[in-house]
C-alpha cells in the first residue's frame, strides 16, 4: 500500500526500479558520515545541502529519483484495487500500528463488517473490537501465532 523503501521512482517519468544500494549515492554517505546519529540529522541546525547534481538519477530519463513510497499528503496508488481486496478479505492482520491514519486504519473494521476476522499484533492492546489480540513484540508474536520458529 505504501510502497517499498527499496524501490526508487523517477520524479519525472515515474520509472520505478528496485535498488538495494546503501547509500543510494556517494553524496548521501558523506551526509550520513557528518551526523552522529539520526536524532542529530533531524535537527535544522544540522541540515546538509547536497548539490543537486550529486543526487540519485533515473536510469531511464536522468531526472531525480526518490524512494517509491507514499509520504503524508500523497495519494495512495491502486487504492480502488486495495479497497476491492479488503471487501473480499476474510481475515485482516493488523501488525504493529497505531491504526489512526486513514484509509488503512479503516481496513480492519471493513473486514469485520463484511463478516471477516481481525487479528491484531501490537506492543499495546487496542480498544478496537477484534477477535484476536496478540500483545508483545510483533517480531515474536506474529511468528508464534503462525507456528513459525524464531531463532533467538
Amino acid at each position: 500500500m505504501h510502497g517499498r523503501l527499496f524501490d526508487v521512482r523517477c520524479t519525472e517519468c515515474n520509472h520505478s526500479v528496485p535498488d538495494f544500494t546503501s547509500p543510494l549515492c556517494p553524496a548521501l554517505k558523506e551526509a550520513d558520515d557528518q551526523h552522529a546519529d539520526v536524532i542529530q540529522a533531524g535537527h535544522p541546525e544540522h541540515e546538509i545541502n547536497i548539490p543537486i547534481e550529486k543526487l540519485p538519477r533515473c536510469t531511464n530519463c536522468g531526472s531525480l529519483t526518490r524512494p517509491d513510497v507514499v509520504w503524508f499528503g500523497e495519494e495512495v496508488p491502486l487504492l480502488p484495487q486495495i479497497d476491492e481486496l479488503v471487501d473480499e478479505a476474510d481475515l485482516c492482520l493488523v501488525v504493529g500500528t497505531s491504526s489512526i491514519v486513514y484509509p488503512a486504519a479503516g481496513f480492519a473494521s471493513d473486514v469485520l463488517s463484511n463478516g471477516g476476522s481481525v487479528a491484531v499484533f501490537n506492543v499495546e492492546p487496542v480498544e478496537d473490537d477484534v477477535q484476536f489480540m496478540f500483545v508483545g513484540g510483533c517480531e515474536v508474536e506474529l511468528p508464534k501465532a503462525l507456528g513459525l520458529s524464531v531463532d533467538e
